[in-house]
């Protein structure tokens, strides 16, 4: 994979947070516990993308890159990574970014 496949991929990451925050999350009434990154629900949530990405991850290694063998370091590093870059779009706490003057 190279550099901008990469980029795309932590696009989608971001897009897949960025679309539960705002069609999930904030379609259901307001938790007690307000969101953020130790919430229940978004720790949930963050645990399932990660799955998924694992699954992900093990067929682009698979198909897209030709491993023939199971690639773990490949298949870890970019989950995680995935993982990390869905949380920035997953997090509430980030949602209203102010302009500067």
């Amino acid at each position: 994979m190279n550099f901008f496949s990469y980029v795309v991929l932590g696009g989608f990451s971001y897009a897949a947070g960025w679309a539960v925050r705002t069609y999930v999350l904030d379609k259901q009434p307001t938790p007690e516990q307000p969101y953020n990154l130790k919430h229940p629900a978004i720790l949930a949530y963050l645990g399932a993308f990660f799955i998924i990405m694992l699954i992900v991850s093990w067929l682009l290694g698979r198909y897209a890159l030709g491993h023939a063998a199971i690639d773990l370091p490949f298949i870890i590093v970019n989950s995680l990574v995935a993982t990390f870059v869905y949380s920035f779009g997953l997090n509430p706490e980030k949602a209203n970014y102010e302009v500067p003057d």
